[in-house]
């Protein structure tokens, strides 16, 4: 005897889940040498929640930084987005590391950044 599926098979399409394509998300941090935008300034690709070191020529020489909307990011003094460093720095970012409130002008060596 032969059993048969009372429903046919029919092929689905799985889309990922909003955790999945955050994670695949990802942007550019604006980082500039000198502050208020100044001096030497590149973009700084980035995964979501991924750790990354700034390029040599801006590792301890970073003074104006700033994340994409819709982004937070924290920047660390170590290498490794762990130990000292700033927190919370969402879009238009911070035009001055060395303004008096933050003291991590020519500092700062690895970020991390978050969906908002």
């Amino acid at each position: 005897m032969l059993l048969l599926p009372l429903c046919p098979t029919v092929p689905v399409r799985v889309t990922p889940t909003v955790q999945a394509r955050a994670a695949d998300a990802g942007g550019n941090l604006f980082v500039c040498a000198d502050a208020n935008w100044q001096g030497s300034c590149t973009n700084i690709g980035f995964g979501a929640s991924q750790c990354v070191v700034f390029p040599s020529g801006f590792q301890n020489d970073v003074s104006a930084i700033g994340p994409p909307s819709g982004w937070v990011c924290d920047a660390y003094v170590n290498f490794s987005c762990t130990g000292d460093g700033l927190g919370d720095i969402t879009n238009p970012g911070i035009a001055d590391l060395g303004d008096g409130n933050t003291n991590y002008n020519d500092r700062l060596n690895s970020f991390v950044c978050l969906l908002l």
